[in-house]
């Protein structure tokens, strides 16, 4: 069998990987004891209690059933984030806002199309419906009352998603913002637990 040269390979992984070979390093985005560098909107007194840290985890409980995000108060551009979720609540809407309002990757169920859309992509703005990046993969591998891990890596308006490991979603924005912060939902009009943990982030590109 024929080698490659070594400049080769290297040529090679440059064009397969740019973005890894010019990633910063992993950084947590939870300190696992409180909620510093996180904020809450909207700030108003009917979602004041609905997130909090607990034994190394974010909690996310909406009992009035408004709706809120947790937000970093960091904004980012590209980048590659991993987390794990759970939840003991039969109905749930949640997900990870990219870079502020507008793309969202799901976890739960999306209240329009009534179905679990977890690992898709949420993006009315884009005007290609309002999950113009979908899946038929979700009931074989997000495991609901069971920890799950997404990965979202965002470069430029490309969204990947992945949920336990598997390849979901592919998916090419159109309206989406160039920076801005990351959050989690709380989903107005169910009452929803949900949990966080191991939540870490990769900034691309640096």
């Amino acid at each position: 069998m024929k080698r490659l040269p070594v400049f080769t390979l290297f040529a090679l992984l440059v064009c397969a990987t740019p973005s890894l070979l010019n990633a910063g390093e992993k950084t947590s985005l939870f300190n696992g004891k409180s909620l510093e560098g996180w904020t809450v909107r909207p700030d108003k007194a009917e979602t004041e209690g609905h997130w909090w840290a607990e034994d190394g985890m974010i909690v996310g409980e909406n009992p009035n059933e408004k709706g809120s995000v947790l937000w970093t108060t960091k904004d980012f551009k590209d980048y590659e984030i991993e987390l794990d979720y759970r939840t003991p609540s039969d109905y749930y809407d949640t997900g990870v806002m990219l870079r502020g309002d507008g793309h969202q990757v799901q976890i739960g169920i999306s209240g329009s199309l009534k179905k679990d859309m977890t690992g898709c992509v949420y993006a009315p703005k884009d005007k290609r419906g309002s999950y113009p990046g979908q899946t038929d993969k979700v009931t074989e591998f997000n495991k609901p009352g069971e920890w799950n891990h997404l990965r979202i890596v965002l470069e430029g308006k490309r969204i990947q998603t992945f949920v336990n490991g598997e390849p979901f979603v592919d998916y090419e924005g159109i309206a989406i913002n160039d920076e801005g912060p990351i959050g989690l939902q709380l989903h107005s009009g169910h009452n929803m637990k949900l949990f966080f943990k191991n939540i870490e982030v990769r900034e691309l590109n640096k």
